[in-house]
């Protein structure tokens, strides 16, 4: 990629995860930043060196998933950054494994995982919140489990929920997994394991 087209790119990819009306999918990843404007810009050379990188959409993506509000200055010449991006490259080429590790983490029965009591989060957000299973399981499940309108209903006024529930659905169509699959994992694991 060129500097203009990750520039591009990073318009594009930060509007998708901080606007509700920006849809990457819908508008085929395309922004209004133009030649001239970017020309102008004072950190362009963030955009120069992020253009070197050897897969600059996925390293801005990955960071983007990692934190929504991230800046181009905090990816070009930061350690953690391409931290981010190796983490999130071994969860997406072994999303499978990583799923099923997450679900040994589930309780029984598998219904319980997704109930809110006590306007509490339910128990598989709280171990998405807590760090203990993987952000594209919980949006492989919730997905699956089709989960989100309750959740909605229960957590209406819930802010971390609304946080959490935006960059679920913003995330979500970059994930590339057999959904039907998923579900058999889903339903063998439970069975097996039940």
């Amino acid at each position: 990629m060129t500097p203009f087209e990750v520039y591009r790119d990073y318009l594009a990819l930060r509007n998708h995860f901080n606007s509700d009306s920006y849809n990457y999918f819908k508008y085929q990843g395309k922004s209004r930043g133009g030649a001239d404007s970017f020309n102008t810009r004072k950190d362009k050379f963030f955009f120069e060196k992020v253009a070197k990188h050897k897969d600059p959409h996925n390293f801005i993506l990955a960071n983007f998933v990692h934190n929504p509000k991230s800046w181009i200055r905090d990816m070009a010449y930061s350690e953690d950054a391409e931290r981010i991006y190796q983490e999130w490259l071994k969860r997406k080429e072994s999303l499978t494994y990583v799923v099923k590790n997450d679900l040994e983490k589930l309780q029984f029965p598998f219904d319980s995982n997704f109930i809110i009591k006590n306007n509490q989060h339910s128990y598989v957000l709280s171990l998405y919140l807590g760090g203990r299973i993987t952000i594209e399981t919980i949006c492989v499940l919730s997905n699956v489990v089709e989960c989100i309108p309750y959740w909605d209903k229960q957590m209406k006024d819930d802010f971390v929920w609304q946080q959490t529930r935006t960059l679920i659905k913003k995330y979500t169509p970059f994930i590339r997994y057999d959904s039907a699959k998923m579900k058999e994992i889903l339903l063998d694991f439970f069975s097996d394991a039940g």
